[in-house]
């Protein structure tokens, strides 16, 4: 594994909570890019890498602790539906390379998550390829990512089963640290009917350092969240949408529909004290919402350090008594 991974494994075990960012597709398309489908948020890496590195930036001074690359839809079956397959490499290096770069201009430590996610849609589980494909694309996808130098794999907004897996093997097979993020309806089962519980078995593989939930309503992940905390002892996430909803054309629609920061806050703080150690956000999230929720997080562990430092200090007086 590579020192960079060790670095991040190192990180997230001695870190009480670690912040991801928000959503990057839906940021880009609220500061005015044009994502629309197949390719969505991918060509922004060619066409406008400034705004997704601007995007990193913002993440990173709003408090969160990793930015995940701009690699969500960077695949050659994507690229294929527009005709533009050549440039799916391409596309997915050029999003580790800003990535990496708005890292090197973080005024603290931060790393970099290399993302994946189903090759289809990631709410269309009847769309899954067969398990040929999926080894043979995913692994591809895990290789690349682990080349450009990602600290860690995030295979994310997983809605089956199958796919779960194969990716967890990619992830796995990369050689770098991994997390799995999973899709899920308000019965703690993945998009396909696959129970939360049997998708944390099949994706425990090598390299497996935490397993998330993601790109749902926050009222969807309660019972989800209890189920996987009963079954994985290791690191859980949630990472869930905020304002808007998806859009058949542009991929996500802004609107009074969703949740506002509030909401998000005191759920995501909820979830904290019941044991999440990842909390960031998803879809419709924006960095407003990653450092109204830093801010909490970071007030929070310093009111705990206090009490103790006082009662240090009050031992001596009642020692001389």
């Amino acid at each position: 594994m590579r020192h960079q991974s060790e670095n991040f494994v190192n990180f997230l075990h001695r870190t009480a909570t670690v912040l991801f960012p928000g959503g990057m597709g839906t940021e880009l398309q609220r500061r005015g890019y044009r994502s629309a489908l197949p390719l969505w948020s991918a060509a922004a890496n060619l066409d406008a890498p400034e705004l997704v590195g601007q995007i990193h930036a913002d993440y990173f001074a709003a408090g969160a602790d990793v930015a995940i690359t701009n690699t969500f839809r960077t695949t050659p079956r994507t690229f294929r539906k527009a005709g533009r397959e050549s440039e799916a490499e391409a596309a997915l290096k050029k999003s580790a390379d800003i990535a990496l770069s708005a890292k090197k201009r973080a005024d603290r430590q931060v790393f970099i998550g290399g993302s994946f996610a189903p090759l289809e849609d990631c709410y269309r589980p009847d769309l899954v390829p067969s398990a040929d494909e999926l080894r043979e694309e995913h692994g591809q996808l895990a290789a690349w990512l682990a080349e450009a130098g990602v600290d860690f794999l995030l295979a994310e907004t997983i809605n089956a089963g199958l796919e779960a897996q194969i990716m967890a093997e990619a992830a796995s097979a990369a050689g770098l640290a991994f997390i799995v993020s999973f899709v899920v309806d308000a019965d703690a089962r993945l998009l396909d009917g696959t129970p939360i519980e049997d998708a944390v078995r099949r994706t425990g593989l090598p390299g497996r350092v935490g397993v998330a939930l993601n790109c749902r309503p926050i009222g969807t992940l309660d019972e989800a969240f209890d189920k996987l905390s009963q079954s994985y002892d290791g690191a859980i996430g949630l990472y869930p949408n905020g304002a808007g909803h998806p859009h058949g054309d542009l991929g996500w629609c802004f609107g009074e529909s969703g949740h506002g920061i509030g909401e998000f806050v005191a759920n995501a703080l909820r979830w904290k004290k019941a044991g999440a150690k990842i909390i960031g956000g998803c879809c419709g999230t924006t960095p407003d919402y990653i450092r109204a929720l830093s801010r909490r997080v970071r007030a929070s562990a310093e009111v705990r350090r206090q009490p103790v430092q006082h009662a240090q200090e009050k031992r001596p007086a009642l020692r001389s008594v």
